[in-house]
């Protein structure tokens, strides 16, 4: 009876443990991409988690980026990205922790490569900013608009650790069974 008795907290710990994997995602806010320095500045180049973590705090890794919207039911992982010379991370969205900087740290950097790529600089996808650099918002509209979710507590625990926590639990379980008989 006690066996079946710890095999039911087995089962019902590696439940209780896969809902926290499940953490929820609460939507913190969105920049659209040429929001971002200008690019003759040099600016630093940043993925989606890290332009997150610039604009609303906290750790890159405690966001979550989609290009769909700010349901949280929509989070595709993914960021739009401008590229130095190149804008198709524009039209073809990249992993959220993603960007690529060719050169010496900087997305205008003469003596790189000449390719860079950041989820938060104002190139080719606000070009009517140019006519007033000043002004720090790109149109309203609803084009490279990266959207920010924070992982709610902070952390979400992998698959992989709680498959790892569920098969100690049960060979704890196989165990005490082996010494009663």
């Amino acid at each position: 009876m006690s066996l079946r008795k710890m095999m039911a907290a087995v089962v019902l710990a590696t439940l209780a443990m896969t809902g926290a994997a499940n953490a929820a995602y609460i939507y913190v806010g969105s920049w659209h991409v040429g929001d971002g320095p200008w690019w003759e500045a040099n600016p630093a180049v940043y993925t989606g988690q890290e332009v997150a973590a610039l604009l609303f705090g906290g750790n890159p890794s405690d966001y979550a980026i989609s290009t769909v919207s700010n349901d949280p039911n929509d989070i595709d992982f993914l960021t739009f990205l401008d590229g130095w010379g190149d804008n198709q991370y524009l039209f073809d969205p990249q992993p959220h922790d993603w960007s690529y900087d060719g050169g010496n740290p900087g997305y205008n950097d003469p003596g790189g490569t000449g390719s860079a790529y950041s989820a938060y600089v104002l190139d080719h996808s606000c070009n009517n900013r140019y006519a007033d650099i000043d002004n720090l918002v790109c149109p309203s509209d609803d084009t490279f608009i990266n959207y920010a979710f924070r992982i709610e507590n902070g952390v979400v625990p992998e698959p992989a650790t709680l498959g790892v926590i569920g098969m100690g639990l049960g060979a704890l379980g196989l165990g005490a069974r082996r010494r009663r008989k």
